[in-house]
């Protein structure tokens, strides 16, 4: 005869063990669970989050559909990952270019809008660096010009000097015509200026410009309006100079020049700001590079026909 007690008990122990599993199933879910979406979890705290986040309207906030869109948010992250997109180098670099924007816009941002200046302190800077807000003494120049060059015979340039001889005593007996006037046109060789009386405008002393150095010094050495140079050997040619104007150097006042110093003197410490951050950056974080392994990497040439691999996913 069987016994019934055996069966009995076994199946006792089986619901035991089911109810048991059961009970300790529920005993592990966090009471701030919501619901578990794939292999993402919902908590109180998430909603409570998102209802913040939202902060409008929370009135006609309705708390089943909050919940709906946030099951479906998680739904397809879920699924992104499963697909591994997360692990696609488009996106580990957009998340890191994220990362980044985000600590800078927390710790360096901040410092970079605080930098300004008072008005002591531009105009103590305006005060140092006077130099630099003077305008030079400008002055406005004629030429004539006649071309000479080291091949020539000792017989063709004397035939030129005596040319520009000519010219100078015409010029100084000259009654009318700006600068040069139709002298220009007759004898100088400079086409730019030649049909202007050899006018070459307004000039800054101490600057670079295309005529020789040794013509702007003799035409800012004229003392009075009108006065014309002594002939100018030079390695191009013969010049002479007519002063037709001058203005002496000027200094900028500070009202019109005080915007533009503030202006740079922000752009300037800006750079410096953001320097200090990225050595700081560099001091707190280690770093170790092995060289042997750097240096086996190679820089295609540009020309080169041969392709980089494809990354594989």
């Amino acid at each position: 005869m069987p016994d019934h007690s055996k069966t009995i008990g076994f199946v006792f122990f089986v619901i035991f063990i089911i109810v048991g599993y059961w009970y300790l199933t529920l005993e592990t879910i966090p009471e701030d669970l919501v619901a578990i979406v794939g292999n993402q979890k919902i908590f109180v705290s998430d909603i409570e989050k998102e209802i913040k986040r939202r902060g409008i309207h929370l009135k006609h906030l309705d708390k089943q559909k909050l919940l709906e869109d946030m099951i479906l948010r998680h739904a397809m992250i879920d699924l992104a990952l499963k697909t591994k997109i997360n692990q696609q180098p488009d996106f580990i670099r957009t998340y890191q270019n994220l990362l980044i924007g985000q600590y800078k816009k927390k710790y360096l941002t901040p410092q970079i809008n605080g930098v300004d200046f008072t008005a002591d302190e531009i105009r103590s800077h305006y005060t140092n660096n006077i130099d630099k807000f003077t305008q030079p003494e400008k002055a406005r120049l004629a030429i004539i010009y006649m071309k000479t060059h080291s091949t020539m015979s000792d017989k063709r340039k004397q035939k030129i000097m005596d040319r520009m001889i000519e010219a100078r005593e015409q010029a100084i007996n000259q009654r009318h015509g700006r600068g040069f006037g139709p002298i220009a046109v007759q004898y100088s060789e400079d086409q730019v200026s030649r049909y202007k009386g050899g006018d070459i405008g307004w000039l800054y002393e101490n600057r670079a410009y295309r005529w020789d150095k040794k013509v702007l010094n003799a035409g800012f050495d004229l003392k009075n309006i009108n006065d014309i140079s002594k002939i100018i050997t030079t390695e191009k040619g013969l010049y002479i100079v007519k002063l037709l104007d001058r203005r002496p150097s000027k200094v900028q006042p500070f009202e019109k020049v005080k915007s533009r110093i503030r202006h740079k003197q922000i752009l300037e410490k800006r750079k410096k700001v953001e320097k200090d951050f990225v050595d700081d950056v560099r001091q707190k974080t280690p770093v170790t590079i092995y060289r042997h392994a750097f240096n086996k990497i190679e820089i295609p040439d540009k020309h080169s026909d041969k392709e980089l691999p494809l990354p594989t996913f």
